[in-house]
């Protein structure tokens, strides 16, 4: 083959490749059809004048000839839709192999005006069966040589009828559906035609027209009636049906806003059944608190199963339930969740004589608890009630194990942080270094030969409690005459601290004191484990049968109210015997202990508010009232939610008390 410009006569040489074209796109004689590139070649490059435009025009001619006579023979056909897209897979063969044939001339030809024409522009185009999918292809391949405008052609001719013809048909049919059926077979219908109509897109339609059909067919079967899924969707809850309530949140993601109406059907629900629940137990929750706290943790557990089986996982659904139980363990109407909750642990931390939890039990009981114990706003209240009773615990020897005294403190650091676990760990080194104490103490008794005929005989030990860290005030102590008995101990064990701690001054808790007494009046020896001024009051029996009410009072220093409470258990088991009976009154100490408790609480939270004022001011230096008042939430909100009069009141006393200034 000679590349050098030939002198090609164009009305002898045109008619020769014409043949060949009309052969490669009627498939017939394609043995006979070769060279045609050189044919091209050679008119393009013709001397001395070039062919390149006239055979440009020419092979136009010729397809636009050649489409006007297929189009005349697809209309013939009866079916018009196979008889299109077998000619249109032909021509689409055809038009490729000519256009790679005139590859020169089209090289020339965009080069010459600048712009996408090319030898094998389509000009005219068309609905089921095998041949749907090639027509709509042919129309979107003849759409891209067309026209400039993306897919114009395709959009027009075919996806807006479509789209057309797919809402009327969803509209008709889920409204049929939907009146004759229930809210679980329609939610199956619309799955099935979505997942139908999603199949249908990919084999027929071009890859743009996929969200736009599909959420045309959301519209029709989840938009228009989705008022009817979320007026169901409680009894779904209600009744278990996992399924449905799958499919109703599956629905409903797919649209809009669409699963929220979901959220607060969910949290709301969750809501009242816990508020149920709680008004079913009543004045019970007081005195134990077990069944309330798991009551509570079961169904937590149960709902947070529902998110991850029914929801998967959605954290939308997961606040729901957040949401939900801050509602309940908040709602003070019945039961108050912080002393409620420390109560509880105080039952699981505590010995018992009757069996118990196993510690493996006990820890996976705190666990769960520790998730409603998030839930709380007022943690402060908690935190009084927990310090008191793990006082008691800790004073009483009466924690099961110090091991799950510890894990416990350290769930409360992990959940609100160091500086509301300080105090409580503080006690706990109170109670080691006491030991460490009374080590000391017995040493110092022996080499000084204090126990022996000027000593004494009594069992003797000592918690020596750092004031600032244990929930005791002296305001709780009454007065009291110590026995004569234990005097000598108490003034040895003050020489021995005072010669060790220079400038510490020893407070006596005398109501918190115990002894271990036995009773040798009786046939058979019994012992008893009593407070002090219980001791105190039996001591005085030792040599005298009979004491008047007065008398004891006298001898002990202890008021009427105390010495009543002190007496009535001894009483109560006819250890003494009262001339007048029911002059002793039910004990109502621990609920003198709860309100004492709550006004703690109180008073720490003004304290608290105050020392927050006084943070920020000192940090801003200047700040209008409604901008403190924010800050000053915002810092409380971890340990409780303080009221604004509260707020106010505390700016006001930091006023006058000239720490800032208006």
């Amino acid at each position: 083959m000679s590349l050098r410009p030939k002198r090609i006569v164009f009305d002898r040489t045109f008619p020769e490749f014409k043949q060949d074209l009309e052969r490669l796109f009627n498939f017939t004689g394609l043995d006979q059809v070769s060279g045609m590139n050189i044919l091209v070649y050679d008119m393009c490059t013709s001397s001395p004048k070039p062919h390149t435009n006239k055979l440009f025009n020419a092979i136009a001619e010729f397809l636009t000839q050649y489409t006007i006579k297929i189009r005349r023979s697809i209309l013939d056909h009866d079916d018009v839709v196979s008889a299109y897209a077998r000619e249109w897979e032909h021509y689409r063969v055809a038009s490729d192999v000519s256009s790679k044939i005139c590859d020169y001339l089209n090289k020339l030809i965009l080069k010459e005006h600048n712009k996408g024409r090319s030898v094998t522009d389509r000009n005219h185009p068309v609905e089921d069966g095998k041949y749907r999918r090639q027509t709509i292809h042919a129309v979107v391949e003849l759409n891209t040589l067309t026209d400039n405008k993306q897919l114009h052609l395709y959009n027009e001719v075919f996806e807006k009828p479509y789209l057309e013809k797919t809402r009327q048909y969803y509209a008709r049919e889920s409204a049929e559906v939907i009146s004759n059926d229930n809210i679980s077979q329609y939610m199956k219908k619309a799955n099935e035609r979505l997942e139908q109509e999603k199949a249908r897109n990919v084999k027929y339609c071009h890859p743009d027209s996929h969200s736009i059909i599909i959420r045309e067919c959301e519209t029709q079967y989840v938009a228009v009636h989705q008022s009817r899924i979320h007026g169901e969707f409680e009894a779904m809850i209600s009744n278990e049906r996992d399924e449905d309530c799958t499919m109703a949140y599956s629905l409903l993601s797919r649209i809009t806003n669409g699963v929220n109406p979901l959220l607060e059907i969910f949290e709301r629900y969750i809501s009242n059944v816990g508020k149920g629940l709680i008004e079913r137990m009543g004045n019970s929750i007081a005195k134990d608190p077990r069944e309330y706290v798991e009551s509570l943790m079961d169904l937590h557990m149960k709902y947070m199963n529902v998110c991850q089986k029914v929801f998967i996982n959605d954290a939308a659904f997961v606040a729901a339930v957040d949401k939900a139980f801050r509602t309940i363990v908040n709602d003070t109407s019945i039961a108050h969740s912080p002393e409620v909750l420390a109560r509880y642990c105080d039952v699981l931390l505590k010995k018992t004589h009757k069996g118990g939890f196993s510690e493996q039990e006990v820890e996976d009981k705190l666990d769960r608890m520790i998730v409603l114990f998030k839930y709380i706003d007022d943690k402060d209240v908690y935190q009084k009630f927990y310090s008191r009773m793990l006082a008691k615990r800790l004073i009483y020897g009466n924690s099961a194990s110090d091991e799950a005294e510890v894990n416990m403190i350290t769930r409360l650091k992990i959940a609100c942080g160091v500086e509301y676990t300080s105090k409580l760990q503080k006690m706990f080194t109170d109670i080691t270094i006491s030991a460490e104490i009374n080590n000391k103490f017995a040493e110092y008794t022996k080499k000084n030969c204090i126990n022996g005929k000027n000593g004494s005989a009594v069992d003797f030990s000592i918690l020596v409690l750092t004031a600032g860290a244990w929930p005791l005030t002296q305001s709780s102590m009454t007065e009291f005459q110590l026995p004569t008995e234990l005097e000598r101990n108490v003034s040895h064990f003050s020489t021995f601290y005072n010669g060790h701690h220079i400038g510490r001054r020893l407070t006596w808790l005398w109501h918190l004191s115990k002894a271990d007494v036995k009773l040798n009046y009786l046939d058979k020896r019994y012992e008893f484990s009593v407070s002090l001024h219980q001791l105190g009051v039996l001591l005085l029996f030792n040599n005298v049968d009979t004491y008047s009410f007065r008398d004891i009072r006298e001898h002990t220093g202890l008021n009427d109210l105390e010495l009543k409470r002190v007496m009535k258990p001894m009483v109560d088991l006819s250890v003494f015997l009262v001339s007048t009976p029911g002059t002793l009154q039910d004990d109502t100490e621990t609920h003198q202990e709860n309100d004492a408790t709550r006004r703690s609480v109180d008073e720490d939270r003004k304290l608290y508010l105050q020392a927050s004022i006084v943070r920020v001011m000192k940090s801003r230096k200047s700040l209008t009232h409604p901008l403190l008042v924010q800050e000053v939430i915002n810092q409380a909100k971890s340990r409780f939610n303080p009221s604004m009069p509260m707020i106010k009141k505390c700016i006001e006393q930091l006023l006058e008390k000239q720490y800032i200034q208006r």
